[in-house]
């Protein structure tokens, strides 16, 4: 119990120093990313920096592949070295990838910038090459894979855009007159 207090008293206490020692300096990053030469117009980089796994930034990429790195939703990235993943991949099920594999997962990336307290320094292009992994295959009965082995149609609904089966009919039953 007494190791339990303890330590919760120290965990504090490094949180409070963290918060003593603000937040680290962020500054301006912009960039570009190509793949075969040309500008990769969806998706996002995201990155980490090298030492600190929850210091990362996010920039999204426009119609010609530009990007601005934040952090929280405020402008800008920590100084040091930070590894790079882009992912982007094009509308439709199943997504299908718009860059080679190698370039989605931290531990695969070869991508790193280095954001400096020189803004004039903060700018890199990315020239991504290689070969694009096949789509994965649509899983039977569509979005969602709700439908039954093989994709056919849901208990007992019509098969291959057939007309909808007819309900069953039901043999009227006689009415008997309503009073005046």
């Amino acid at each position: 119990m007494i190791l339990l207090i303890c330590s919760g008293i120290g965990g504090g206490a490094w949180l409070l120093w963290g918060e003593l020692q603000g937040a680290p300096a962020k500054f301006p990053f912009t960039g570009q990313v190509l793949f075969n030469g040309k500008p990769v117009t969806t998706g996002s980089i995201m990155t980490e920096r090298v030492g600190d796994k929850f210091d990362a930034a996010l920039g999204f990429l426009d119609s010609e592949g530009r990007f601005s790195l934040e952090t929280n939703g405020d402008p800008g990235a920590s100084e040091g070295t930070h590894k790079v993943i882009i992912s982007s991949m094009a509308p439709g099920f199943p997504p299908r990838p718009l860059v080679p594999a190698i370039y989605v997962d931290l531990k695969s990336t070869s991508l790193t910038l280095e954001v400096t307290s020189d803004p004039s320094k903060n700018t890199i292009v990315f020239e991504l090459e290689g070969e694009l992994p096949e789509a994965p295959a649509a899983p039977a009965g569509g979005p969602g894979g709700g439908g039954p082995p093989g994709g056919g149609p849901p208990s007992g609904g019509p098969a291959n855009g057939d007309a909808p089966a007819a309900a069953p009919e039901t043999p009227a039953q006689p009415q008997e007159p309503k009073p005046e």
